[in-house]
């Protein structure tokens, strides 16, 4: 049997600063509810009418987060599924261990990944490609990135048109919306479609703040610019015509990964093993040690790994 301790709980591992949400799920109030439900569509159906009440949205078990590489959908992913999951400990903790954050690569492998899917079991699923809306669970919220304003309405209006829905369409995230509101404001629409409470925002903030810069500027999917300066001059992959990264060679980058280690919310989703992975600059990245970011930018340096590979390439 697992013990799922509260929110608050939780929180206090790392941190005696953020108080209890006035709007708590107790376990003890969570576990009648679980018991009231026989059969996986009761348990879906009896937690949202219970989290209604206090969530404007309900409870979101489920995500789609769309969008092109190099779109900052990465960005929007992890934002979704970190915000997904402090909804989930906010109103039903007892899902939290089934909370879950995956990438799927082709139609094929979505279409699998759906059929196979528990209706009470709480998931973000990333992907490059639009989705046959017909394969989506009904109760899915859909999420999208876009270049600018004017794509972002094209894509909105295709959701709409092809999904069926506006209720669910959580947030169409476009590159020139992130540049003129920064990564707070962004970080701010998701908390608010996911009713999270300020405290929470808080650490959303902090922690993103940190991992953006380790996104940039180490692991598998870094920056092409920063890759460019770090390849060694007799690399095929090198090109002398591209411009340099400003930001990363000012970085400390060892600090940078351990002062990430050290925030609220990497100690709190650490705790949870299928929350683990996104405690990484991406999902494919090796586990952070503190050291993982220097090791890798070193093995781009002498031996000249490109995008995606590894260290162990």
């Amino acid at each position: 049997m697992i013990l799922i301790p509260s929110f608050i709980d939780r929180i206090i591992l790392c941190s005696n600063q953020l108080p209890l949400p006035e709007k708590q799920v107790t376990n003890e109030h969570q576990n009648q509810i679980f018991k009231n439900a026989t059969r996986d569509q009761d348990l879906h159906d009896i937690v949202r009418q219970q989290t209604k009440r206090m969530s404007p949205n309900g409870l979101i078990l489920h995500a789609i987060s769309i969008g092109n590489p190099r779109s900052a959908s990465t960005l929007q992913f992890n934002a979704v599924c970190v915000s997904l999951f402090l909804h989930i400990l906010n109103f039903a903790p007892a899902l939290a261990n089934n909370t879950s954050c995956i990438f799927v690569g082709g139609l094929k492998k979505f279409k699998k990944k759906e059929k196979q899917r528990s209706k009470s079991n709480p998931q973000v699923i990333k992907m490059h490609f639009k989705p046959n809306c017909t394969e989506v669970l009904n109760d899915t919220w859909l999420f999208s990135t876009a270049r600018d304003l004017s794509d972002g309405r094209e894509e909105k209006s295709w959701l709409i048109d092809h999904c069926g829905t506006q209720e669910r369409i959580g947030y169409i995230q476009d590159l020139e919306t992130l540049s003129e509101i920064g990564l707070d404001g962004i970080l701010r629409k998701y908390g608010d479609v996911f009713s999270l409470e300020p405290h929470m925002m808080d650490a959303m903030i902090e922690y993103f703040d940190i991992w953006d810069k380790l996104r940039v500027c180490c692991g598998r999917q870094m920056s092409k610019y920063w890759r460019n300066d770090l390849l060694p001059t007799n690399s095929s992959l090198k090109d002398a015509t591209m411009k340099k990264h400003s930001l990363c060679p000012t970085l400390v980058i060892d600090d940078v990964e351990k002062q990430f280690m050290e925030t609220k919310l990497y100690k709190l989703l650490h705790l949870y093993e299928n929350m683990r992975p996104i405690n990484r600059p991406s999902m494919v990245d090796e586990v952070l040690t503190g050291k993982y970011c220097s090791e890798y930018n070193d093995a781009v340096k002498s031996r000249g790994i490109g995008f995606n590979q590894g260290l162990q390439t």
